[in-house]
């Protein structure tokens, strides 16, 4: 039997449950909601993780396939699968190999891998002169270096020679940058190792490139104008259409006797060449013009360097190579004479004294000794006096010895050319004329001294000078 407080409790929960057919689904809804609710949180999560761990996955393939390439590996063979003699197991050996072989020239083509792979060092590696300085010694080279260009030429489609040359002038306005180079750039012929008996040819309508760093195969150049050459001085200048400016490097008149300098240069494949010794002044020989300075311990087994710039450890331009022989080259101050000239006459004019000369002071030093001891001079020695000149019927002779002109004491042939290339620009009134100098000649046979006046021919020419010669035994000789 029912107590009064069960009764009562019965009584309460009969009213708090709601009356009609809602009154026992409203429960179930609401936790439908929630599971709805949960499911969509817990998918948004997922997607969350999802969506960073194919971010994660997308790095690491990023990662991977920025090295552009799979790794290069080396396919090994055991030595018993080439005796097995199965074609087809031949085949795919073969196939394995050609495939490394293929991938390893590719990779030897990357920058970082083609100049160290397939190319002996230059000086500043292997020179042990460079260990003290190497570091500032690259610096000034690699700031040279994009001034320096190569340069081929060619007649009738045939590859004449390839050389190199710097930029030494850029007009931006036309967008043209000007080259100086070597003049053996379009030289022709050259069928005698003397160079003053003048039998060079030079072809001024030859085709000529100039090849930049970045030019590829399919882009074999840039064609070049030619603006002048002057053959006695070796040197050739250029103009190229470009689209972006050019770095112009700058001569310096000065260069010091055992001066630390750098040749460059551009090889075949527009590689940086570098050539390093010490400037030595020495007379040349009597095949070659006077008017060069030579590179001590300047490598011999470049050869393209011909016309490229030569620098010293400040990076200036002291002079241009001239391959005549072994390490010589135009000092700077030739050329800014010429350079000069040029820009006032349109031509390069030169004096012409029909005389090559040796200067005392770069002789052996027991010979300046005896040469001082019996005649007490100092000077230039006549080695050679040309066939028929005004200076061999003004009386000069083998031997004799110029120790002035124009009332300047001249001690080496470089001193000769500048001061000759200076009374060309103030004495004459153009080219082909004739110019009066005042010639200081000591006459060792006599030994006198006497002041001179010879009167020379201005030409643009190169200077010609000729032995004379007699046949005894011919009729009517002398």
């Amino acid at each position: 039997m029912p107590t009064r407080t069960t009764r009562s409790m019965a009584l309460v929960r009969t009213r708090r449950q709601p009356s009609g057919s809602g009154s026992a689904q409203e429960p179930s809804a609401r936790s439908k909601r929630r599971k709805r609710k949960r499911r969509a949180a817990s998918n948004q999560r997922n997607k969350q993780k999802r969506t960073r761990e194919e971010e994660e996955e997308r790095e690491e393939e990023e990662e991977v396939s920025s090295a552009g390439s799979s790794p290069l590996r080396v396919p090994h063979i055991r030595d018993e699968m080439y005796l097995i003699g199965d074609l087809e197991l031949g085949a795919a050996i073969m196939k394995a190999q050609d495939d490394y072989s293929a991938k390893l020239a590719r990779q030897t083509l990357l920058p970082t891998l083609h100049l160290h792979m397939w190319r002996s060092p230059t000086c500043m590696v292997k020179d042990p002169n460079l260990l003290r300085n190497r570091e500032s010694a690259t610096t000034t080279v690699l700031s040279a270096a994009p001034s320096v260009i190569g340069l081929s030429s060619s007649v009738g489609g045939h590859l004449l020679t390839r050389c190199s040359g710097f930029w030494v002038d850029w007009d931006g306005e036309k967008e043209l940058g000007t080259v100086l180079t070597t003049a053996h750039l379009i030289r022709t012929k050259s069928p005698s190792l003397d160079a003053w008996l003048g039998k060079d040819d030079y072809d001024r309508d030859a085709e000529v490139l100039v090849h930049l760093r970045d030019d590829t195969v399919e882009k074999k150049g840039h064609h070049a104008r030619l603006l002048y050459y002057q053959k006695h001085y070796n040197i050739a200048l250029f103009e190229v259409k470009l689209e972006q400016p050019v770095q112009v490097l700058h001569l310096n008149g000065n260069v010091k006797c055992a001066e630390e300098v750098f040749e460059l240069g551009r090889d075949e494949s527009s590689f940086l060449t570098i050539s390093h010794g010490t400037v030595q002044y020495r007379n040349s020989n009597l095949f070659e013009r006077y008017h060069y300075l030579y590179v001590h311990g300047a490598s011999e087994k470049l050869k393209y360097d011909n016309g490229g710039p030569v620098i010293n450890s400040d990076g200036k331009v002291v002079g241009m190579v001239s391959k005549s022989t072994s390490g010589s080259f135009v000092p700077s101050s030739i050329l800014l004479k010429c350079l000069d000239l040029l820009k006032e006459f349109g031509r390069i004019p030169r004096p012409q004294l029909g005389l090559k000369f040796s200067a005392i002071k770069f002789l052996d030093p027991p010979l300046i000794e005896q040469i001082s001891y019996k005649c007490n001079i100092a000077g230039l020695i006549i080695e050679e006096v040309s066939e028929g000149s005004p200076a061999e019927k003004l009386g000069f002779r083998l031997g004799d010895v110029i120790e002035c002109v124009n009332g300047e004491c001249i001690s080496t042939t470089v001193e000769l050319d500048n001061l000759l290339l200076s009374k060309c620009k103030d004495g004459i009134s153009g080219l082909n004329s004739k110019l009066d100098l005042e010639i200081g000649v000591f006459h060792v046979r006599r030994k006198l001294w006497r002041s001179k006046k010879l009167s020379v021919e201005v030409s643009e020419d190169s200077e010609v000078i000729v032995r004379g010669g007699y046949w005894p035994f011919e009729e009517g000789s002398k």
